[in-house]
This record gives C-alpha cells, sequence and structure tokens, in this order.
C-alpha cells in the first residue's frame, strides 16, 4: 500500500513539472517582448538582460553588439515600424521628440581574451640588460649621474584619453562606434546610437544603415539623406561619440608588457606611453608595429625627441602586435656637451661625431684640445686613449658598445687679487697682470668709503726656490684713483683699505629716568659721565642720585661668566655631597632625607640657572652732578653705557626671612631693628647675623659688622636671609650661595628701580 501510494507522489509531481515548464517558457519570451517593446518606446534597449532564466545572455550579446544579450528581444524588434518606417507627412501628426541611447558593446561585456594594462602597484621584473652587469665601463662611472636619453618620456604612466577624442572628416567607422545624432524642426530626435556587429547603423524612424566603412563625412551625408527622404524641414547634426576599441599587444623589452584594449584612434606613441616605454634592455630606436606577422612601421623615438617628428607613428589596427627589441650599442657621452646622458645608436651612427650631434652639440666652454674615450677591451681590460677634438677626427673616430666619452673644460682660469676694508665693494676681482693698474681694481670696487684713510697696504706673495716670499707696501690710495701713481697688480696681491682711527659713526649713550632732558646721546671719543649729564640738563629737584643705576653692556657679560662659573662650582659640590649623604645612610628614614635634600638642591639650581646679570657698576653720584667731576666715578663712555636716575622713594623694604615682607616709610635715623620689629621680627629660619643691607647705590653691607648696627639710608633694602644646612664637603658652598644671593637681589633692585 506504501509503495503505491509513493509512486503515486511521484507520477503527480512529473504531471505538475510538465504543466509549470512551458508557463515557465511563455514568461520568459513574453518579459523578453515587453523589454523591446518598453526600448522601442524610448524606454531604452537590452532589458531583458536581467531577467531570470536567461541562459543564453553573454551569447546573444556576442551576436548583437546592441542588445542586451536576449536574442529573443532582437527578433521581437524586427518586425517594428522604427526599422522600417514609412514617409512621415509632418502635417498629420503632433510634434514628438524620439531619444534612443543604446549602450555601447565594451560597457556591458568583459571579454575574456582581453587584457587592460597592469595596475600601478603591480610588479613586474624588469629584463636584466647584461651592460648593467658589474664592471661596465657605462654603469660602474656615471650610474646615478648619466640618465639613458629618452627614458624621463615615460617616466609618468598615461592613460587612455582617446575614448571620446574628436574625429576628422576621414575617420573610417567601425562596428562598436558610438554616433550621436539630434535632429530639430516639427519633430524631434535625439539618439546615441551604436554601430553594430555587422556594420549597420540603426536609424531611429529612418531605418537601418550601413556605417561601417565609411568615412565621418560620408556618414553625415549618408545620415542626412535618410532622414531627407521622410523630413520635409529639419535641421540636423551628427557626431561620433565613444569610439570602438581595439586590442593590441605589446611585447619583448616592454616596461609592462600585455595585451591592451585602446581607442581605435590610438598610435604607436600612445600605446608605448600606456605601457611605460621600453626597460633599460629594450630599444628606443627600432620599434616594431606587426600586423599579420608583417612589419607596417618602425618608430624611432629619438626622432620625435630630437626632432618633434612622429614619422613611424603608425595608426593601430585590431591584432596589432607592438614588438620592442633588444636595445642596439649604448654609449654615454659627459661633459661640456649640452646633453650629457646615454645614448643609443642605430647602424649608421658609428662616430664621434654622431654622438656629439646627439648629445646637443659643445658648449661654449668645451676643450677642443683634448677629448677621452674609456673602452673596455675584449671584455678583459679596460683602457682609455685621448686626442685632439677636431672636426676631422671627430668624423673618423669610430665608437664601440659600452663606449664613455668625456668632453672636458677649457683648461686654467682668472687671475685674481683680493681687496678689502673700507671700500664700496670688496671681494676678488681678475686682472691682467702687467696690465691692471691699483687705480683700475680701486675703480671696480665702487671707489673709497669716506672713512677710508688715503694710505692702504699691499701685501704681495712672491715664489722663490726657498718657498714663498711675503713682502709688505704703504700705497698712497687716492693718488692710484687720480692716476698719479701707476702701481702694477699681480697675481694674489691684497690689498687692504684702511679705516680712519677711532672711527665708530653711532657711538651713543643713554639717561634716563629724573632728568631734565632724557634720552640718547651721541658721544664722542673719551666723553665722560659728567658730560653727558650736563648736556642732558642736569637733575630735576625730586631727583635721587645715589640710587642711580649705571648699566655696562660689557660688565654685563664679565657678570654672567662669573655666575656661571659659581653656579657650576656649587652644583658640583652639591652632587658630590649628596652622592656622600646617600651612601653613608644608614637607615630608611636617612635615606629619605637625603633624598629629600637633593630634590631641595635641585630646585635651587634651577632657580640659579635662570638668574641673568644686569651690567651694573656701583656708582656714587653726588646731588650736585658737577662734583662728580675728577671723581674716580666720572668714568669714560662706552657705546651702549646706560644711566638712569630714579624719583626720591622715601622708602625702605625689608624682604627675606622676616613674618612679613613690607615696605615701610623712611625716618631718618630710625635703626634697623625697629625695621625689623615692625615687619613682624625674624622668621623661625632667619640666619640674622648674615642680615644684609643693600644699599641704593647697589653695594651691600653687613648689617651688624662690629658691634653697632649699620645706619639705614632712604631707599635701602634691609635682606634677612634663611639658615642653609651643609655637609662639611661643602665647605665653600656657603660662601657661594651668599655671593649669588647678593647678585639675586641686585637683580631685583635694578627691576624694581625702573619699574
Amino acid at each position: 500500500m506504501l509503495k503505491k501510494r509513493t509512486i503515486a507522489a511521484l507520477v503527480l509531481i512529473f504531471y505538475l513539472f510538465t504543466l509549470a515548464a512551458p508557463a515557465a517558457s511563455v514568461a520568459a519570451d513574453a518579459g523578453a517582448v515587453a523589454a523591446a517593446a518598453a526600448a522601442l518606446t524610448g524606454h531604452g534597449l537590452g532589458g531583458a538582460a536581467d531577467s531570470p532564466g536567461d541562459t543564453t545572455a553573454s551569447e546573444g550579446a556576442s551576436d548583437s553588439g546592441i542588445f542586451n544579450g536576449d536574442t529573443g528581444a532582437k527578433t521581437s524588434a524586427t518586425p517594428q515600424t522604427t526599422d522600417f518606417p514609412a514617409t512621415i507627412d509632418p502635417s498629420a501628426s503632433e510634434p514628438q521628440t524620439t531619444v534612443v541611447n543604446e549602450k555601447l558593446e565594451e560597457e556591458r561585456l568583459h571579454n575574456p581574451a582581453t587584457t587592460s594594462a597592469p595596475a600601478a602597484t603591480t610588479s613586474i621584473s624588469s629584463p636584466i640588460d647584461p651592460r648593467e652587469a658589474s664592471g661596465s665601463t657605462m654603469y660602474d662611472n656615471l650610474r646615478g649621474r648619466l640618465a639613458r636619453f629618452g627614458a624621463d618620456f615615460f617616466a609618468s604612466r598615461r592613460a587612455n584619453t582617446l575614448t571620446y577624442a574628436p574625429v576628422g572628416p576621414n575617420y573610417v567607422v567601425a562596428p562598436g562606434d558610438e554616433v550621436r545624432i539630434t535632429l530639430w524642426g516639427y519633430d524631434d530626435i535625439r539618439a546615441n546610437l551604436v554601430v553594430d556587429r555587422d556594420g549597420v547603423l540603426t536609424l531611429p524612424k529612418a531605418g537601418p544603415l550601413n556605417a561601417a566603412g565609411m568615412t565621418f563625412a560620408e556618414l553625415e551625408k549618408a545620415v542626412n539623406n535618410a532622414y531627407g527622404r521622410i523630413f520635409n524641414d529639419f535641421e540636423i547634426n551628427v557626431s561620433m561619440g565613444k569610439l570602438h576599441t581595439i586590442n593590441v599587444y605589446v611585447t619583448g623589452h616592454a616596461s609592462r608588457p600585455g595585451a591592451y584594449a585602446v581607442s581605435s584612434m590610438a598610435t604607436l606613441i600612445d600605446i608605448l606611453s600606456q605601457a611605460g616605454g621600453p626597460t633599460p634592455s629594450g630599444s628606443m630606436r627600432a620599434i616594431e608595429v606587426k600586423r599579420g606577422n608583417k612589419k607596417i612601421a618602425t618608430l624611432d623615438i629619438y626622432e620625435l625627441l630630437l626632432h618633434g617628428s612622429r614619422k613611424g607613428d603608425a595608426r593601430l589596427c585590431d591584432g596589432d602586435v607592438i614588438f620592442i627589441p633588444t636595445v642596439g650599442n649604448l654609449v654615454s657621452v659627459a661633459g661640456n656637451v649640452k646633453r650629457p646622458a646615454v645614448y643609443e645608436l642605430t647602424k649608421n651612427e658609428k662616430h664621434l661625431a654622431d654622438i656629439i650631434k646627439l648629445a646637443g652639440g659643445l658648449t661654449s666652454g668645451a676643450y677642443k684640445g683634448r677629448v677621452q674615450i674609456v673602452r673596455v677591451k675584449d671584455n678583459t681590460i679596460r683602457t682609455a686613449f685621448e686626442s685632439e677634438l677636431t672636426q676631422k677626427n671627430a668624423a673618423s673616430q669610430k665608437l664601440q658598445d659600452g663606449d664613455l666619452v668625456k668632453i672636458f673644460a677649457v683648461p686654467g682660469g682668472s687671475i685674481n687679487i683680493r681687496i678689502a676694508g673700507a671700500v664700496i665693494q670688496p671681494g676678488v676681482y681678475a686682472i691682467e697682470p702687467g696690465t691692471t693698474t691699483l687705480g683700475d681694481v680701486l675703480k671696480r670696487a665702487g671707489g673709497l668709503l669716506y672713512t677710508a684713510a688715503t694710505e692702504g697696504e699691499l701685501t704681495r706673495i712672491q715664489v722663490s726656490e726657498q718657498g714663498p716670499v711675503t713682502t709688505r707696501t704703504m700705497v698712497n690710495l687716492r693718488e692710484a684713483i687720480d692716476g698719479k701713481g701707476r702701481f702694477l697688480l699681480q697675481r694674489d696681491d691684497y690689498i687692504f683699505v684702511r679705516t680712519v682711527p677711532d672711527w665708530n659713526l653711532y657711538r651713543s649713550a643713554r639717561i634716563t629716568g629724573r632728568i631734565l632732558y632724557p634720552g640718547s646721546y651721541a658721544v664722542k671719543q673719551g666723553e665722560r659721565l659728567s658730560s653727558l649729564i650736563e648736556r642732558a640738563g642736569g637733575f630735576t629737584e625730586d631727583a635721587f642720585p645715589r640710587g642711580a643705576v649705571f648699566i655696562r653692556d660689557s660688565v654685563r657679560v664679565q657678570q654672567q661668566k662669573s655666575i656661571d662659573d659659581m653656579i657650576l662650582r656649587l652644583e658640583r659640590e652639591m652632587a658630590a655631597a649628596a652622592n656622600q649623604a646617600v651612601s653613608t645612610a644608614t637607615t630608611t628614614k636617612d635615606v629619605t632625607f637625603a633624598q629629600a635634600e637633593v630634590t631641595q638642591k635641585d630646585r635651587l639650581m634651577t632657580a640659579l640657572r635662570n638668574l641673568k646679570a644686569t651690567g651694573r657698576v656701583i656708582m656714587q653720584i653726588p646731588p650736585d652732578y658737577k662734583l662728580i667731576k675728577g671723581s674716580p666715578y666720572d668714568i669714560v663712555l662706552q657705546d651702549g653705557d646706560r644711566l638712569h636716575i630714579p624719583v626720591t622713594p622715601g622708602t625702605v623694604q625689608v624682604i627675606g626671612s622676616v613674618t612679613t615682607q613690607s615696605t615701610f616709610v623712611f625716618r631718618t635715623g630710625q635703626p634697623i631693628s625697629e625695621y625689623i620689629r615692625m615687619a613682624g621680627g625674624y622668621s623661625a629660619s632667619a640666619n640674622a647675623k648674615r642680615t644684609y643691607i643693600m644699599k641704593a647705590d647697589g653695594s651691600t653691607v653687613r648689617a651688624f659688622a662690629g658691634k653697632r648696627a649699620q645706619k639705614v639710608e632712604d631707599g635701602d633694602f634691609i635682606v634677612v636671609p634663611e639658615k642653609l644646612m651643609f655637609q662639611p664637603a661643602m665647605r665653600n658652598t656657603t660662601d657661594i650661595i651668599d655671593i649669588v644671593y647678593k647678585l639675586v637681589l641686585g637683580v631685583a633692585a635694578v627691576d624694581y628701580i625702573f619699574k
């Protein structure tokens, strides 16, 4: 019973399958017909290519060239009136626009037999040229200096840009070409059509036209005539769109050999550019184009590069083979030619004159008295021979593969002298020995500066058997310029034009502050400070001469050097003490304390390294500036000196290790202890015994030197330092800190005064 049911089920399934198969076939045909109808009504061609179940898509595309693969679509389109239209009377119909867009076959199909150029990332090993082996004359001597001529022409890869290139009237239409038709008038037609593989161009509303083999001019006329048979009044424009592609093959010594799908407009040079040109072992002088196993063209790239001639740049056809043979004889030329490079010679180029012509000829500085040819003889030894570069020798001297030709420059150089000092244009000048005079050179140098002295020094070196002999002669420069003295110059003479003594055009000193006429004054050699104050009009009524700040650049440089030396010494002693403290620590607490001390000292050193000297010179200037004359403080001024006279402060500052650092009103006769008491007294870390008083003039005194305290004056700074704990190994550090501390206070005081 079960067996019978199984058989019945199988029979039923088979019966249903036989019913479904014809329905599927009808549906497929209906879809194809619908697609064709849609195409003919302006919705495009080839819609059936995407329908499922189309098992002949690729075959149909191969056969058609227009439709997208469905043979049924092509068959169903044949009876339509678009292919075989009747004559249309414009007066009997309304205006309408027909738009047809046919797809190019190359945009829809992939031809497995055609390969495009390898991508830029593809690495292809170039064949090795035997000339590149070690020991070659050219590549061993000139690698990296001489390039092969013409190689840079193919350095950048060029894309195929001829697909939409404009065509001339003699262009021959072929299958796969796109033709664009625009017709307007009573009826409008815009169509992008493709010539099918049979060479037929199907014109909307005008029918098929055998276009293959026509020139573009003939095609325009034929299309115009076709529409003239059915329209009475119209304008038409015919142009070419995307051109058909052809397959060509690049073989031999090419940088990127292979099969290339290119535009039908492409020429040999176009394909070579895409293929990267020849390899180092490939020829540039005899590139062949073969068609049907016959050589139809030979290209010499040198003709294009040297003469702009495209002779041999053949128009390519489908199936053409481009063959790049092995490079011919290579000869290098270096030196004084216009295009030094490695050149490939043809069979007709054998002589030295030929390679010089290829190199653009000799430069103006080439020496015709010497030419050298380096050659490898019998693949055994390297030799060189030379001769004169005469026209006869160049025409007769034969060259061989691998030769290196060296063209030398004219030997020798100019005979020079040097002039320096107070002239307008000092430098090196060429002379003619025995002819050029000192006056001639001085005139070439622009003449003397107005600061030049009358006499100059001429140093001359003469050669003797014992060695060079140097002589120095004083010459009158102004007589030499005027032509009164004819002093002839010789090779390597050195002329020094001296400046008048003590010449300094812009020596100045600046005076600021409480001065009647402050400013920057020009000062003469030997002028003193009292003269500057007098020229500035003297002090104002509220001036504070005792607090004058005098700054000199040369002093600042010396002070900074002293600071740097003391900081360096302090740094060494601190480092030694820190190492000793860490090495002698016995407990964890001792180690922690030593490390904390090292950190504190590092911060101190960082602060000291930022310390910059001011260049202040301690001056004691009396209220009456006239009294400074004849005193030790009436110093000679230097360029850049600065004097600042502050206003009378009427205050005393207390800084350092006190409870409250502050500024107090100066009271005549008030002792230092009272000022410290007013500041809250000493702090716990104060070193009272080392308290300083920085006077208004910049000097520093110990506050409690001896039994009596120092007198506090207007504008003074009272400084209470902190106690510093140092190891025995740093016995000199305390003194250094004391000096540096005072320098820091001096810098601070100067900044305070100039505020």
